[in-house]
């Protein structure tokens, strides 16, 4: 009959070899990835680079070169002036402008908000930020180029590319 001590140590060498058993070794954890974290990891990429996508396409893929109604010119608003520069008209001809402002309303100077504004017309049209609207005016009946201007964001009338040209032909 083993002693006291004897079962002590037996016991405590049991306990022992159990908790080993239950511990996965070190090299055991190292070759076991965490894959949860991984894959949480990977959806947090994938949806802040396809929200960044989302918000840069209006500005870089979006709708430059069509408009939302037919008949309408596409006319980009944004830091840079307007986009085309020139418009071309017949004298006395109707004039349909379809404008679009990329900028947004987080600008300092004028919070986004573009004017298109021919004093020659008594033309005054005010675009928010980030967004399209329509415009449709009769061209001058004299042949000529007439000067349009945004005067509220970019340093205004005073910014030479804040500035375009309405060509009016007969």
């Amino acid at each position: 009959m083993p002693t006291r001590a004897a079962r002590r140590a037996q016991q405590r060498e049991l306990a022992e070899q159990d908790e080993e058993q239950r511990q996965p070794s070190d090299e055991d954890q190292r070759r076991r990835l965490p894959w949860p974290r991984i894959l949480a990891f990977g959806l947090i990429v994938v949806v802040i680079l396809g929200a960044g996508t989302y918000m840069a396409a209006s500005v870089f893929l979006g709708q430059r070169g069509s408009s939302t109604e037919a008949g309408y010119l596409p006319v980009r608003l944004s830091m840079a002036g307007f986009d085309p520069k020139v418009i071309q008209a017949k004298a006395g001809e109707p004039v349909k402008l379809d404008f679009w402002n990329t900028d947004n309303a987080m600008h300092l100077d004028g919070g986004g908000v573009h004017t298109f504004i021919m004093d020659s017309q008594k033309i005054y049209v005010k675009i928010p930020a980030e967004a399209r609207q329509q415009y449709e005016f009769t061209a001058p009946a004299t042949p000529g180029d007439y000067d349009f201007y945004c005067n509220t964001c970019c340093g205004g009338k005073a910014s030479p590319t804040m500035h375009g040209t309405l060509h009016v032909s007969a």
